[in-house]
């Protein structure tokens, strides 16, 4: 018989992405939305995908790096997702603007 894992975060995805929301609110004004994907990676691994947007002009372009690595570091610090709920975490950062551009349709 096969055991079948599954990750917390599955089991208790509300609470998992309350928990991102609260992040969200703490990382103040220039982080615009945190959503987070669950699913899992190219290597079947189970995963957790945050897309976060982040406000046009929050930083400047050079320090754009530092900014998003600070991001990275408090959701992984505040919601642990290997160690806490089982997830391997990716990232995507936008901007407000390139989001725009993503959502608006090729012909217009």
């Amino acid at each position: 018989m096969k055991v079948v894992y599954i990750a917390k975060a599955f089991a208790h995805q509300a609470d998992l992405f309350a928990a991102v929301d609260q992040v969200a609110r703490a990382l103040g004004p220039h982080v615009l939305s945190i959503t987070p994907t669950l699913g899992t990676d190219w290597n079947a691994e189970s995963a957790i995908f945050f897309q976060v947007i982040v406000a046009d002009n929050a930083v400047p372009r050079l320090q754009m790096l530092a900014f998003t690595k600070q991001i990275s570091r408090a959701i992984m610090q505040q919601i642990r997702p290997l160690e806490d709920w089982g997830v391997l975490p990716y990232f995507n950062f936008l901007t407000q603007s390139e989001l725009q551009r993503i959502k608006e349709p090729i012909w217009a």
